[in-house]
């Protein structure tokens, strides 16, 4: 599922939060913003808002705000499903503070309940009181955009489908995200990992990736690549077998070393894709230092056998 345009109703603080962070994602196209009240001084507390913007309509204020590389269609409207008028969109993010019936419209209801988020994928709800209800000021900004955060991540995501097509209400303790990255975190530390790699087989091997690759991606931009293993002058350089994981990646039949065609790195998992493959087939070695060096008036990447000397 491909989502490109998303519309938010209610622009208070979780729903201008929300907005906020799903501005900032690349895949997101255009973004509806649905509110109808003016910003008042009390609607400034914990929000993405400023007290300069108090007296302007919610969508506009918000607008300004926004200032990233994205369509966003202010609609300074009162929001009644099935009768309010909306743009054709992927996903429908319900954040008003008002409980009310829904029927299928509607994809996401959005709401903090005590320091629970609640992101609520029902359809067809019926409610014994509609009612209006208001966020604990002991909420700080830094929960709010916590929980912004996270939002945008499941609404944006294929866990969104799963949610939606088994009409799932998702639970998420505010407080328990501080401990599941501190866990995280030490666990990486435990495992003596160096750096997080995406799903790339055999890029636990390479040491030193991290302060490399923005130089190497600079310099594919502007030549070929040269990959040795080993030092560029010794004469045991070992022969690298043709590489098929980056597109059209090329190596002469009877030179020594791997090569990295210009341009052909778009991301830095590319340029992970492509030392992973030459590392993938030297079975004898186990770890590999990642170098960028010079020599000769040539620029080129050393991959150095990890001995564990200092």
């Amino acid at each position: 599922m491909s989502i490109k345009r998303i519309a938010v109703i209610g622009l208070g603080t979780l729903g201008g939060a929300l907005c906020k962070n799903i501005s900032e994602m690349e895949s997101i196209d255009e973004l509806v913003i649905v509110d109808y009240d003016i910003l008042e001084s009390k609607n400034i507390h914990n929000s993405v808002y400023n007290a300069s913007q108090i007296g302007e309509p919610k969508v506009d204020a918000l607008k300004e705000i926004i200032k990233n590389d994205i369509n966003v269609i202010p609609l300074n409207m009162k929001y009644k499903e099935g009768k309010t008028p909306l743009p054709k969109c992927d996903i429908v993010v319900d954040c008003r503070d008002v409980v009310c019936d829904r029927d299928s419209e509607i994809d996401v209801r959005l709401y903090i309940s005590g320091k629970i988020l609640i992101i609520d994928c029902r359809k067809n709800v019926r409610t014994i009181h509609n009612y209006e209800g208001s966020y604990r000021r002991h909420l700080s900004k830094n929960e709010l955009n916590k929980a912004g955060f996270f939002a945008s991540q499941i609404i944006c995501s294929e866990e969104l489908y799963h949610l939606k097509q088994n009409n799932i209400v998702q639970r998420i303790d505010l407080d328990l995200l501080p401990s599941i990255i501190n866990k995280a975190m030490k666990k990486r530390f435990d495992n003596h990992i160096d750096i997080i790699y995406e799903a790339v087989d055999g890029a636990d091997r390479l040491q030193c990736l991290s302060e490399n690759i923005q130089p190497i991606m600079n310099l594919n931009k502007a030549s070929d690549i040269n990959v040795y293993i080993g030092e560029r002058e010794s004469k045991d350089i070992c022969l690298i077998k043709p590489l098929k994981s980056v597109d059209t990646l090329l190596q002469a039949p009877k030179t020594k070393f791997a090569v990295i065609p210009q341009n052909k790195l778009r991301n830095s998992n590319d340029l992970r894709l492509a030392l992973s493959e030459i590392v993938r087939v030297q079975h004898n070695l186990v770890n590999f230092i990642v170098t960028v060096r010079e020599w000769n008036g040539e620029t080129f990447i050393e991959l150095l056998e990890e001995t564990g000397a200092a």
